[in-house]
């Protein structure tokens, strides 16, 4: 139970597919293309590297200060692993299984998602319809936020944009494209860390960001598995509280030392 609960709690802070858009712009912003070693070696290169790395530590980190201290009265018992006899898989048992942990996670987890990603859709969309973004509640929550993250130089925009990535990390770089009127997938990918520096997106920021961004808990998934898999609301509220607010910290601390 005990080493279940830690990997639960400490597998957030790895790496996933969603950051990567968000690494992919930021490192592209605040990273120069320069290479060494002959050009084996880039300096985005390693700070991809190096973000990968850091949430690896982070998490060994967690489990560790977990492990010594909040959990240190949990039961713990040898971890045992029953490998079962490896044979072709029956089709019928197979379709079954998979039909019932797919209603699992729709009945226990998809209302919450479903839930988040209502409330975030109507607040982008009214009051003015589509294509309003910029005078939408969710632009009026944005400047309500602002001063949050302001210290780390972002301004509105970063503040709408990292409210909508709860949903998920990579409709940061979407909001961004669409705060900034690039709405074509060619446009965004090419032209949005280029518009992100003529608006004067500082690399401390850029930096300060991709720290909150290694960190932060911003995935409503996660928090919903978490909450199916410990079947309490507490612990996934205690971990979104945590992770941010520790996400925030560090970030700050790295603008201060980049500014």
């Amino acid at each position: 139970p005990k080493k279940r609960l830690l990997t639960l709690l400490a597998v957030p802070l790895i790496s996933c597919a969603a950051r990567l858009p968000v690494y992919g712009l930021l490192i592209a912003v605040a990273i120069p293309t320069t290479t060494i070693a002959g050009g084996l070696i880039g300096y985005q290169g390693l700070a991809f590297f190096g973000l990968y790395f850091l949430g690896i530590i982070g998490a060994l980190f967690v489990s560790a200060l977990l492990s010594r201290f909040s959990l240190k009265k949990v039961e713990d018992t040898p971890l045992v692993l029953e490998l079962p006899n490896y044979r072709l898989p029956k089709l019928v048992p197979l379709l079954k299984h998979s039909a019932q942990m797919a209603w699992k996670f729709i009945t226990q987890a998809g209302w919450v998602i479903f839930s988040v990603n209502t409330i975030i859709w109507i607040l982008g969309y009214f009051p003015n319809g589509e294509g309003q973004l910029d005078s939408s509640y969710l632009a009026t929550l944005g400047h309500f936020f602002e001063p949050m993250f302001a210290p780390l130089g972002l301004d509105w925009k970063f503040t709408v944009a990292i409210i909508m990535s709860f949903l998920a990390r990579e409709v940061f770089v979407g909001a961004l494209g669409t705060m900034f009127g690039l709405e074509d997938n060619d446009e965004l990918s090419t032209n949005l860390a280029d518009k992100l520096q003529a608006d004067g997106l500082s690399m401390a920021s850029s930096v300060s960001l991709l720290i909150f961004y290694v960190f932060a808990m911003q995935c409503v998934s996660t928090l919903a598995v978490l909450r199916q898999e410990l079947g309490s609301s507490k612990a996934p509220v205690l971990v979104f509280i945590g992770y941010n607010i520790a996400a925030y910290l560090l970030a700050l601390g790295c603008y201060y030392i980049f500014v």
